[in-house]
This record gives structure tokens, sequence and C-alpha cells, in this order.
């Protein structure tokens, strides 16, 4: 039985914590600062506790290391993790930019050991049918990429408190934290980027990002346009709750579209697939049945465990968005398109 060692016991750790048992592994570990946070998770668990997260890692009771801490750890957790030969799971954003993403891949090449980025959008059934159907669109000519979501209103009337604490805690605000599983999407389909050009519309005197917008430039000049927004609108989206998150690509072939769901609700319905076959002239949705991609996720990222094999979204996906979201930044701040160096 694989064994892990959850740190951080935030909001995003019950999703791993039910992912986990999903998957008929067992957590033995728990470090968290805060021994209130993990407590309920201590007593159904019986996991161990620490307040130290090295001694969690040294421990021989632990097979995955789960990085589930705000952004700003990630890096000095990810590293000595890798260091003790440890797999790692670790959430999203993998680190606080691409520079520092390059160093936890380049430990983790060294060191041959097993590491996951936990974009768990690519679980989607719908994503996963959608890759299969992708070669049908021929020549990809367009695509467009938006995640908007009900954060509130950070236009005319924005809580900024609330605001100063995202950012303290991922080092950014919208793009990081929503936009980023659609840069890993459109990744995942598109490959990587040659160039981009931004906009980012940041909430006076703050680094709150509350609009980007982004053209970012592939192979055979294939333009994919980028968007992310905090917004207040309560009844916009595919499910009518908020949520307006949508992948768009279009070929000489068709178009194939997907509109994922509320990442904290998708027990209400699993993401939506749409593809238009253009030699047959026929639209055909994809509509399954309501699941947890983190379930599936980290059943699969289990399994990949015990087989010793690595599997996608690994390090270098993980290094990729966030090479790609310093890009992002770099372009708004020069007012100019830059070519993106890619390390891998």
């Amino acid at each position: 039985m694989i064994k892990y060692g959850i740190i951080g016991c935030g909001n995003i750790s019950r999703f791993h914590f039910h992912g986990i048992e999903k998957a008929g592994a067992k957590v033995t570990y728990i470090a968290d600062i805060n021994e209130a946070a993990a407590k309920p998770w201590i007593e159904k668990t019986g996991a161990r506790y620490t307040k130290d997260y090295k001694e969690l890692v040294d421990s021989d009771e632990v097979d995955v290391v789960s990085i589930l801490t705000n952004t700003k750890f990630h890096k000095e957790m990810a590293l000595y993790a890798i260091a003790k030969g440890k797999a790692v799971v670790c959430e999203k954003t993998m680190a606080n930019n691409g520079e520092e993403a390059w160093e936890i891949a380049q430990q983790v090449q060294k060191a041959g050991t097993l590491f996951f980025t936990t974009y768990m959008k690519r679980f989607f059934p719908a994503v996963v049918k959608g890759k299969e159907l992708y070669s049908k669109l021929g020549r990809v000519i367009s695509a467009q990429v938006r995640s908007y979501q009900s954060w509130g209103d950070f236009f005319t009337a924005p809580d900024m408190g609330w605001a100063e604490g995202v950012t303290k805690s991922f080092g950014g605000a919208i793009l990081k934290c929503a936009g980023s599983h659609m840069l890993d999407m459109t990744m995942n389909f598109l490959g990587k980027p040659q160039s981009v050009y931004a906009n980012i519309d940041y909430f006076p005197q703050t680094d709150f990002d509350r609009r980007v917008t982004a053209v970012m430039r592939f192979a055979d000049n294939i333009a994919a346009t980028f968007e992310t927004i905090p917004h207040p609108l309560s009844k916009i989206g595919y499910e009518r709750n908020s949520w307006d998150e949508k992948i768009e690509i279009n070929g000489t072939g068709g178009r194939l579209e997907i509109y994922t769901v509320m990442w904290d609700a998708p027990e209400n319905n699993c993401a939506l697939l749409k593809f238009y076959d253009n030699e047959t002239q026929t639209e055909t949705e994809y509509r399954f049945d309501a699941v947890n991609p983190f379930d599936i996720e980290l059943c699969e990222i289990t399994k990949a465990v015990e087989r010793g094999e690595q599997i996608a979204p690994s390090v270098v996906e993980g290094y990729r968005v966030d090479e790609l979201i310093s890009a992002i930044e770099k372009s708004a701040k020069l007012k100019a398109e830059v070519d993106i160096d890619w390390k891998i």
C-alpha cells in the first residue's frame, strides 16, 4: 500500500485526502504549523502529526510527499523531498515563477524521482475524450481560452483585504489561481507557445491582477487568445452558476469545445465536450457522469507510483505553466511580444 505524507491542511487538502482514500492508499503522516487544521484529518486517518515538514519527509512511513501549502513554500519543500528520494505530489502553481520551477525540474531530472503537478482538469473524461478527437481537427487554425471566476467585484467595489491575502499566499491573483489551469489545458492540446503578447490590469497600487489578456503564438503561426478575470456575474457559464471556463480549438476539419465545471463542486455536473465534424457536418455533445477529477488524478498517481512510472502532469508540465506565466508577466511589463526561452 502506498503511504502518503500530507504537508498543509488548508482548503485544497480535503480533495487530496478523499482522493487518496479512493485510491486505496493510506495517509501516514500529516504536517501543518496549525494543529487545529490538521486535527480532523489526524482523527480520520490515524496519521502521525508534526509541525516540521522535514520530519514527515524523513519518515520511512512516507512514500509520497504531498505539498499542499501556499505556493511560496513549494520550492523549499519540493527540493528537500527530492533530495530525500521521495515521490512528490505538488499543488499548482508548482513554484513562484519560471526560474524557481526550472530549479525544481533540474533536481528531479538529476535525482530520477517521480514528481506530479496537480493540474487535475486533465482528468475530466471530457478532456481525455477531447484528446482522442483532437487529430480529427485537421490543421489547427485558431483557439480561444478563458477562465472567468466569480470572486466578486474587483473593478468598482473590491474587497482588497481578502485580495491581499491571495497575493501573499500565491504570489498573484487571477492568473495564478485561476488562469494557470487553463494555460495547462492549452498546452495539453497545442503544445508550447513560441511567444506571447499580454496585458495585465492590476488593481491600482497593488499587485492584485484582476484581468489578464494574452495572445500566444504557436508553431505554424497558430494564435490562441487567452483571458482570465474575477467577476461578480452570478448566473453566467455552462452551469449558470457564475463559473465560465472554456477552451475552443478550431481546425480545418472541425471544432472542439470543452466547458469545465466549478472546481470545488464537480459532483453536480461533469465537464462538457462538444465536437463538430466538418466532414459529416454534425456536432456531438459528450456528456459524462459527474466525477471528481481529483479522485481520478490521485488514483492514477497512486498506480503510477506503484509501477514506478512517471505520468503527466509531471514536473515538466508544472515548469511549463510557471514559465509561461513568467513570460506573460514580462510581456505585460514591457508592453511587447516576448519569445519564450523554454528549458524543457
